[in-house]
């Protein structure tokens, strides 16, 4: 049975992070998967996985031009394999949904994943006026809508007015190559290296120059810590700029952006994991992946109180502000710290994805969307 995934972006996000482990957890179940997104010419998908067709649209400029090519593409994708059941479109947007009502006329099952409220993030103008149309016109045509934390469903049902009976959710769950690399550490008290951990795209919707003048003071208390700034975007050099200022070069390191399969092997070698966001009702929608990551691999972890954070506060440092994280931060680094072992086994228990799609796919055929296992 054929299942289409259709991302609107590049495999550079962790929404396409998301999707791509939903494809793949679906190949794992049998199922025959073509998956889409943009990507430059020669680019190499995000993972390798036997078995998933992977089929990515080129990359233009400008923009208008890229999304335009990328909806006819994928309406082409679609034609290609149209002996699918089921096109699952990430994000309202019309390079991906227009091919998705398309196929629901011609008897297709299709489904909605909504990860994050991305007109929210752009400037008062054109671009999210028309960013924003679309996020509020195709929900409607969708008959299942995934979402990843209840305070995004709690938005698509008071703000889109999608009923209960069309929203799923389906968490925000942890890489296979965390997982194991969990399972591969040791899970005794060792102690991990005076250093501290940050990853995240440096761009539009980063708020990481809060925590610059916060993580000088922390390292003038601490002299042997250091900071591991992992991540690239469109701020990256003003963050560089300002860290200079404040006599951070050479004890917070910006690495740009690494392979996300690397990164597992680089936060096992770091004692905490940082995260932060301002808070606001954009980005308590969010799912926090790193949170789960660095859990994963370990890491004591130091937060503010922002996106779904308050799930991980029997294993991490949820704190109110970057006042009470500079706290938590330098209290930590002044002893001896061990591997997170607890919130280690919190994440494998709780946020795999074999057991999310697992219970996706139940769901799905509860819903006659696929058959009954056997059926066609």
């Amino acid at each position: 049975m054929k299942i289409i995934l259709a991302s609107p972006f590049t495999s550079t996000s962790g929404s396409a992070i998301r999707f791509w482990n939903i494809a793949a957890q679906l190949r794992a179940q049998g199922f025959t998967v073509v998956y889409t997104d943009r990507a430059k010419r020669g680019a190499e998908p995000l993972y390798r996985v036997d078995g998933i067709t992977y089929r990515p649209s080129r990359t233009f400029t400008p923009l208008f031009l890229d999304i335009l090519f990328s909806a006819v593409y994928t309406v082409f994708l679609l034609f290609r394999h149209l002996d699918c059941r089921i096109f699952y479109a990430l994000k309202p947007a019309p390079n991906n949904c227009c091919a998705a009502l398309l196929a629901r006329l011609f008897g297709k099952k299709i489904i909605l994943d909504i990860d994050d409220l991305d007109y929210e993030y752009l400037g008062p103008g054109m671009k999210k006026n028309v960013s924003g149309f679309f996020f509020r016109f195709f929900p409607r045509f969708f008959p299942v809508i995934t979402c990843h934390t209840p305070a995004l469903m709690n938005y698509c049902k008071d703000r889109l007015k999608i009923p209960d009976r069309r929203l799923y959710y389906l968490a925000q769950g942890v890489s296979d190559e965390f997982l194991r690399t969990a399972a591969a550490e040791p899970t005794g008290g060792e102690t991990a290296a005076l250093s501290i951990m940050y990853v995240a795209t440096l761009g539009i919707t980063s708020d990481f120059d809060d925590l610059l003048p916060m993580l000088a003071r922390v390292l003038t208390g601490c002299e042997s810590a250091t900071v591991t700034v992992v991540g690239d975007g469109t701020r990256r050099s003003r963050f560089e700029a300002r860290a200079g200022e404040l006599g951070l070069s050479g004890r917070l390191v910006f690495t740009g952006r690494i392979a996300h399969a690397d990164l597992p092997a680089l936060m096992t070698r770091h004692r905490i994991g940082l995260n932060y966001m301002r808070k606001s009702v954009v980005n308590d929608c969010r799912a926090i992946l790193k949170i789960r990551e660095y859990l994963a691999c370990g890491l004591q972890v130091v937060c503010n109180d922002a996106g779904d954070a308050r799930l991980f506060s029997d294993h991490a440092d949820v704190e109110q502000d970057i006042a009470h994280m500079e706290h938590r931060l330098a209290g930590l680094l002044a002893q001896p710290g061990g591997r997170n072992v607890s919130g280690r086994r919190f994440v494998e228990e709780h946020y795999s994805w074999q057991s999310i799609v697992d219970d996706f796919v139940r769901y799905l055929r509860g819903r006659k969307i696929l058959p009954e296992e056997g059926g066609r």
